[in-house]
Parts: structure tokens; C-alpha cells; sequence
């Protein structure tokens, strides 16, 4: 697996809001720490989908990686779920919320789709939601259910990534 990682000059820079250096990653360990870091911490993203009729879909997600793959999870059913099936291309959007000039976009494929009630791989859609209610509530298991929900664990190929905001770190 490989993906383009792009960054986006910042303001006061010649060529700002262009395009600037381009590399090849391997893994979402590739990108410089300070954009990591937004995968890392417990950052809401923007996911952006296709609807049917061509319109996009944004939904705020939680997200999660293992390095290789970025992790969405859902409830079956829902738009976003339908959409993740139809068209399987997204993008994913961590905007720093202390200042929003630092943001990653990660564009990828959904290469896999876990169901929770899967007798083989469902608890692993469970233990998703309960990791991401961890992280992003500090509680588990994930207390916002809604009776007779089923979870959905979808993993995401990232194919291009785009930086933005604070170099180094």
C-alpha cells in the first residue's frame, strides 16, 4: 500500500495555499508528528460521502488508525452507511481545534465493512465503538446506544493525504 502525502503551503510563504512538497507514505506513521498527531488525539472528523444523487454528505465521526488504516464506525442503516456501501470513496477531515489553520485530509477507500452481529469479526466493530467511546468520552462501553442498534466497522485505504498548518514538530 502506498498513498501520495501532499502539503499545502501556509499563508506568508510563497505559493501559499498551493500545493508545495509531495511524498510517498507507506504508512499514516509516515506523516510528520504534528499531523499525526490529529489521527492520535481525540480529534471529530468531518467525513465526507456521496449520496445517490451525487450530492456530497458530511457527518461528523470518530475516528481511530492502526497505522496502515483509518477506522470509521457506524450504525447500519444510517445514510452514511448506505453511502459507505453505494460508494465507497471518502474523505476525512481533522480540523485542530485549537487552531484551525493545522487540518489533515485523508481520501481513501472503504476496503472492508465488519457487522456487529458478523459471528466471525463483529466484536470487533464492538470493541471499535467502545475504544472511540474511551477515547473521545472517557467512558466504555459506549453509553449512547440506541436499543437494537447494530455497530458497523469500516476499514479505510488511505490513497492521498493532504496537510495543512505547522511544519516540523
Amino acid at each position: 500500500m502506498s498513498f501520495e502525502i501532499a502539503d499545502v503551503i501556509t499563508p506568508g510563504h510563497a505559493g501559499a495555499f498551493t500545493i508545495g512538497e509531495r511524498t510517498a507514505g507507506a504508512s499514516l506513521r509516515d506523516l510528520p508528528a504534528v499531523h499525526l498527531a490529529l489521527l492520535d488525539e481525540p480529534v471529530t472528523a468531518a467525513v465526507a460521502t456521496v449520496n445517490a444523487d451525487g450530492t456530497a454528505q458530511l457527518t461528523p465521526n470518530w475516528v481511530n488508525h492502526d497505522g496502515k488504516f483509518i477506522y470509521l464506525n457506524s450504525v447500519r442503516g444510517r445514510l452514511k452507511d448506505r453511502n459507505y456501501r453505494a460508494r465507497p470513496q471518502v474523505a476525512v477531515m481533522l480540523m485542530n481545534p485549537q487552531n484551525p489553520y493545522h487540518w489533515i485530509t485523508v481520501y481513501g477507500t472503504i476496503e472492508q465493512i465488519i457487522e456487529e452481529d458478523d459471528p466471525a469479526q463483529g466484536h470487533l466493530a464492538t470493541e471499535s465503538i467502545d475504544a472511540l467511546s474511551q477515547s473521545y468520552l472517557g467512558a466504555t462501553p459506549y453509553p449512547l446506544r440506541d436499543e437494537g442498534e447494530v455497530r458497523v466497522l469500516y476499514r479505510v485505504r488511505p490513497t492521498r493525504i493532504i496537510t495543512f498548518g505547522p511544519v516540523g514538530g
